[in-house]
């Protein structure tokens, strides 16, 4: 028996020869031509190690490490253009080609043409849909790629936050509920330590907001947030500049002592987004320290840790902010306590591999 897993891998050669070989494979890849981007299917520890320490990747890194952990396991990069040799006994577990291309096809989709089919035909991706879907949706064409899917499909593991999954079943795509399991996302803890103990005076506070400047982010409604609310508002990430959000940096790796930094001028954590499953920032923040105020639509539910901003009520969400603008520090501290404690216990990899492989049979 063998595993094939389709994820999303980070390319990092180490040599001239490994930079040349990969840009060979890119053009052979961009042609259409069924060749492989990863030169070793079978990474060493060393070189999972090497991999950089965010999403998609961590992801990738340790359900690799758990399936291989339980036998052989092949990994693929989800837009290869090359065939799995399956044997009757084998474990595909497949992320779908992402973004929609119109006419291409990745590992998945050509796995699930074949005539020759595994034990277990898994899929795996994160996933938000809602209830109201049109064509103009912002991952329609994507989740109709999945739907051309399902029908091979033995069991769909969703990566999705609960408010998610119970609004599914009023999906145009609610056909699916029967073989979906929920994953919710997951961060190793130890590398994100608590760095934020202390909170700025009451009226001085800052917000912090860590992403891209993408309309599915909710950056918009962000600036306009900020626009009337006290305090300030920095961000990190990379696109263009949102207006009256000063950027602290570019995209870069959120080290313990750059965050330690951060922590200094900001207190809260804010998640705009229109639509996300569950964004590991949220929970990397709160394991930092930071309390969280998010839309529903970013994929967690309100909870005494976490507070709500609300995309289509501009006065509440600055009530909102402004409660956490005068909150006690006691308070704010009690709150970065469980939530820091809510993510130790219930946020691990290890929770979220043992979810796919008991459902897979491993």
């Amino acid at each position: 028996m063998k595993c094939h897993l389709v994820y999303s891998v980070p390319h990092v050669p180490r040599s001239a020869r490994e930079r040349i070989e990969l840009r060979i494979r890119r053009t052979l890849g961009a042609w259409g031509l069924g060749v492989g981007l990863l030169g070793n299917r079978q990474p060493s520890a060393a070189a999972l190690a090497r991999w950089p320490v965010c999403s998609p990747f961590e992801n990738t890194r340790n359900l690799y490490r758990a399936l291989s952990s339980r036998a052989p396991t092949l990994l693929y990069h989800l837009s290869e253009r090359v065939r799995c040799h399956f044997a009757p006994d084998d474990v595909f577990v497949g992320h779908p080609l992402f973004p929609h291309q119109k006419n291409v096809h990745g590992v998945t989709e050509l796995a699930a043409r074949q005539t020759c089919r595994p034990r277990v035909f898994a899929i795996i991706t994160p996933l938000h849909c809602d209830v109201d879907v049109k064509s103009e949706h912002i991952n329609r064409q994507f989740l109709e790629d999945v739907d051309k899917l399902m029908p091979t499909a033995d069991v769909l593991f969703g990566i999705m936050g609960e408010y998610w999954w119970d609004r599914w079943d009023a999906s145009p795509f609610a056909h699916w509920k029967r073989k979906m399991v929920r994953l919710d996302m997951a961060v190793d803890v130890m590398r994100y330590p608590r760095v934020k103990r202390r909170f700025n005076p009451p009226g001085k506070r800052g917000f912090l907001y860590i992403g891209e400047n993408d309309p599915r982010k909710g950056t918009g409604f962000l600036s306009e947030l900020m626009t009337r609310a006290d305090g300030r508002c920095g961000w990190i990430g990379a696109g263009k500049e949102i207006p009256h959000v000063p950027r602290l940096s570019g995209a870069r790796p959120l080290d313990p002592v750059f965050m330690s930094r951060v922590t200094e001028d900001f207190d809260f954590f804010v998640s705009p987004s229109r639509a996300d499953p569950n964004p590991t920032t949220i929970l990397e923040s709160m394991a930092w320290g930071f309390p969280v105020v998010s839309t529903p639509e970013s994929g967690y539910y309100a909870t005494n840790y976490r507070s709500h901003i609300f995309r289509d009520d501009l006065e509440a969400s600055l009530s909102v902010l402004a409660e956490l603008q005068w909150a006690s520090e006691e308070d704010l501290i009690n709150r970065a306590n469980v939530a820091r404690r809510v993510v130790e216990e219930s946020y691990t990899w290890e929770r979220f591999t043992n979810t796919v492989t008991q459902h897979l049979g491993l």
